[in-house]
């Protein structure tokens, strides 16, 4: 859902505005190289490929329930080989089940979209899973997807840059 994508993103836009310089960028990336479609229909277009690894230190994986199914290997090995870099990985929505899929949620807290949840934890039983709309845990960050990435993004923001900041850009 593109409401999920943009409240994660947004809030960095909004820190870099608000602090007058840039503190973050971001790239997209695609399994198959080719734009991904929100539920609305606006096309992302990727501007990275798959298993690139330079400059990366966090990154978030935004899916909707297909994710659940996502078997692409290359995408698997890319998320397993940033996580032993010691990348911040991080699943909006059904994201947490792309995370899990490639073994990177292991020993962390993590949270999924409520619609997911009953699903999820059938499927991964040994991750430690709540109903929170995020969860931060360490090097992992996840959240329930709609509005709850604010929120996390938010936190996320406040943990890095400090609380100012990040009512600046909760105020915006």
């Amino acid at each position: 859902a593109l409401m999920s994508y943009a409240s994660a993103l947004e809030p960095l836009r909004a820190a870099n505005q608000r602090a007058g310089r840039t503190l973050y960028r971001w790239r997209h990336a695609t399994p198959d190289g080719k734009p991904a479609h929100s539920s609305s229909g606006l096309a992302i277009a990727p501007d990275v490929a798959v298993g690139e690894t330079g400059g990366i230190d966090r990154l978030a994986v935004v899916a909707a329930a297909e994710g659940a199914a996502m078997e692409d290997a290359a995408t698997l090995a890319w998320l397993r080989r940033l996580a032993q870099r010691g990348v911040r990985l991080g699943g909006v929505s059904g994201g947490p089940f792309v995370l899990a899929r490639a073994g990177v949620l292991d020993g962390y807290r993590c949270t999924v979209h409520w619609d997911h949840y009953a699903a999820f934890i059938e499927r991964f039983p040994q991750l430690d899973v709540t109903r929170s709309l995020f969860e931060i845990d360490r090097g992992r960050f996840t959240c329930a997807g709609g509005i709850a990435g604010l929120d996390m993004m938010h936190a996320l923001i406040a943990g890095q840059h400090g609380r100012a900041l990040a009512s600046e850009v909760s105020d915006w």
